[in-house]
């Protein structure tokens, strides 16, 4: 036989079982790419869904609870009883702890869904504080705190209401929880070059510098031996809210502690009105008066 014709022969069968081999491969990768284009359109899919679950959701516990805060509210004008009176503030202390802790739960489900886009406004940051100040007031009475606001500021600023209002909650909350009876809470804020510094104070347990990288983690406490703190309540979830919004404004958060005092430090960059996409009455602050016209029928 022709060694020649042979060793063709056996090239030509080789290239054909190269070219079948190639073709088997190329029909696996195109099997491939329509699983993961599937696998992603299911993806995609998902996620419209679970946002539109997480936004029901909000709508079906945030609606009915700001319209018993609202009626609690104006129950309380009310004069009655020493025994109803207790009752009612009862009532009105417990739909605000409730408020607060589904707000954090919201709030880390949207962070974890990627939906906390920034829609600024102008934000009169002493209003905002005294509102979030107020909806402690249990708590402020409860330890008989004293709190102090040193806000130095002229004129009202370029942020995202939702979002400061959230950060004030949890930070005055947290002083609050983990301060000793009968102390200061200091709040301040301060314009320094182009960021705003917002600083709160409080004497109490002391948050060791070696927990830094912890403090701000989801779901992590690391009280284990408040003295402050009364009662265990909370989901530890409020710090790592405070830092994943910080992050979302182009700030940045860290804290400094000594048995005189433990201070957190938040600092924000500040804007021009020209990047605001949502003046008062039409986005940023809407949430806090949703359900003010209900309310007048009352």
């Amino acid at each position: 036989m022709n060694i020649e014709l042979a060793s063709d022969a056996i090239l030509l069968d080789e290239v054909k079982r190269r070219f079948e081999q190639k073709n088997t491969t190329l029909e696996e990768l195109e099997f491939t790419t329509k699983k993961l284009y599937d696998l992603n359109e299911k993806l995609k899919e998902n996620d419209s869904v679970k946002g539109e679950f997480l936004s029901l959701i909000k709508n079906v516990f945030n609606n009915p609870i700001s319209s018993l805060l609202n009626l609690s509210s104006m129950i309380q004008k009310n004069q009655d009883s020493p025994k109803t009176e207790k009752i009612k503030s009862f009532m009105n202390t417990e739909l605000l702890k409730l408020d607060f802790q589904l707000n954090n739960i919201f709030t880390a489900a949207e962070i974890e869904a990627g939906e906390i886009g920034n829609y600024f406004s102008e934000v009169n940051v002493s209003e905002l504080f005294n509102e979030v100040m107020n909806a402690f007031s249990y708590l402020i009475e409860e330890k008989s705190l004293v709190i102090e606001s040193v806000i130095n500021l002229d004129a009202p600023i370029v942020s995202d209401a939702k979002k400061l209002h959230c950060i004030f909650a949890n930070i005055l909350s947290n002083a609050c929880e983990y301060s000793f009876r009968g102390k200061k809470v200091i709040f301040r804020v301060d314009i320094e070059g182009e960021n705003l510094v917002i600083r709160i104070s409080n004497v109490g347990d002391v948050i060791l510098k070696e927990y830094k990288k912890e403090v701000f983690n989801r779901f992590k406490k690391v009280d284990k031996q408040s003295k402050a703190r009364e009662s265990v309540e909370g989901l530890g979830l409020g710090l790592s809210v405070v830092n994943a919004l910080v992050e979302s404004l182009d700030g940045e958060i860290d804290y400094d502690s000594s048995e005189e005092a433990t201070v957190f430090t938040i600092i924000l960059k500040l804007h021009d009105k020209s990047v605001s996409e949502a003046l008062l009455g039409e986005g940023g602050n809407e949430f806090m008066f949703d359900d003010f016209d209900e309310m007048k029928e009352f």
